[in-house]
């Protein structure tokens, strides 16, 4: 029987070499990183058979940052898949961080149907965009390379333009931007960060990008993250980027599914501008705490639910959910309260809490009733932006 258990500094290489096999890439043990995630690994004997780590975020839902798991490197080695260490290594993972206050989870699947078992369903998107260079409009640019006294600015942007979405993850670990955000080992050349300059020591905006080959068309510039605060912020990267007109073919960026300002900025056409959709995949880990967490728009009213999580049987509930002004209460069901026709499934509930899914997604899926009482108050609860994120992990 297999062990689970946190590594030791011994377990480096054994670590690389399973996450090696598994993604079809270099094993290099400085990538295995003790300090920002927590890590737990599967053993047979001392043996390192399967890994998974959890990387602390802030998932922007509502204006406000409810603490979430963004579960990341899931694998097992060949001989040891199909019997369920995948399955076990990340339930004990997201147990230890439901334990310490952790209220959500997401991640982005190899295997949905192994994550669905977990709790999860599709909860959001990343997408991507492409379009020519040249349908960049050219403006002045107010724009400078990021100096090291800059992140403190980038993150304060980061988050004011977060707040305005449902998805992105903030992580919590500082030295993470530097490392993962802004920057990341194997993508494109020329990796850096530019900031728009804003009033005192604020950055307006600020765009991460490396230049990765486009084929015969030459090079593209592709954005990590391309942030505007204001409208001459994002004429400045805009017009930065324009700049590139005689070398590169295409800009990409990652922007709300809409394409988001800088979609409206460009002289392009739907031909042109060509949209990547991946989906990432959300779980609450407490009921309780999830809803209170999170902002919402301003309704009044209040519902009960009943949740079935066989993994954390705690969130059944029922639960009393109370709203009243863009934030809700919830409080265990008085006994006298009548309770829903059915339970919503744990993945089910979690697609509609960040907003992906809606009530009239559940009734045709068949989780609500086309005339449950409680729909006109949950789809008020949890309208806003489709959410998305910009990061992948």
């Amino acid at each position: 029987m297999l062990e689970i258990r946190p590594p030791a500094e011994a377990d480096q290489a054994g670590i690389a070499a399973v996450g090696a096999l598994a993604f079809n890439m270099e094993a290099r043990t400085e990538g295995v990183n003790f300090d920002s995630r927590r890590r737990l690994c599967s053993y047979d004997g001392e043996r390192v058979v399967a890994i998974a780590h959890s990387i602390g975020f802030g998932q922007w839902l509502g204006g406000q940052q409810v603490p979430c798991a963004g579960i990341g490197a899931v694998a097992v080695l060949p001989e040891y898949r199909g019997q369920g260490a995948a399955r076990a290594l990340v339930s004990e993972l997201l147990a230890e961080e439901r334990d310490n206050g952790v209220a959500v989870s997401a991640l982005y699947p190899a295997n949905a149907q192994l994550y669905r078992h977990l709790g999860y369903e599709y909860a959001g998107l990343h997408p991507g965009f492409r379009a020519p260079i040249a349908d960049v409009p050219p403006a002045r640019a107010e724009v400078a390379e990021m100096g090291g006294a800059d992140l403190d600015a980038v993150i304060a942007c980061f988050s004011r333009f977060a707040a305005a979405h449902n998805g992105p993850v903030q992580p919590l670990d500082r030295a993470r931007w530097e490392t993962d955000v802004l920057a990341h080992r194997g993508e494109g050349t020329h990796q850096r960060t530019v900031v728009v300059p804003g009033p005192g020591d604020a950055i307006a905006g600020y765009a991460s990008y490396f230049l990765e080959s486009a084929g015969d068309r030459g090079y593209r510039v592709a954005c990590k993250h391309l942030v505007a605060g204001t409208p001459a912020a994002l004429a400045s990267l805009l017009g930065y980027f324009r700049r590139f007109e005689n070398g590169a073919a295409e800009i990409a960026w990652s922007g709300p599914p809409t394409g988001g300002p800088v979609g409206l900025a460009l002289a392009t056409n739907a031909f042109a501008l060509q949209p990547r959709l991946n989906r990432w995949m959300g779980r609450v880990l407490d009921v309780p705490r999830a809803l209170e967490g999170r902002g919402y728009p301003a309704v009044s009213g209040e519902v009960v639910i009943e949740i079935r999580d066989p993994l954390f049987p705690a969130n059944d509930g029922p639960w009393l959910v109370r709203a009243d002004g863009g934030r809700v209460t919830v409080t265990p069901a008085p006994r006298a309260a009548p309770l829903p026709a059915r339970p919503l499934p744990i993945g089910l509930f979690s697609a509609l809490y960040t907003g992906f899914a809606t009530v009239g997604d559940l009734v045709l899926l068949g989780a609500l009733g086309p005339a449950d009482e409680r729909l006109a108050v949950l789809s008020a609860l949890f309208a806003g932006p489709v959410p998305w994120m910009p990061d992948f992990f």
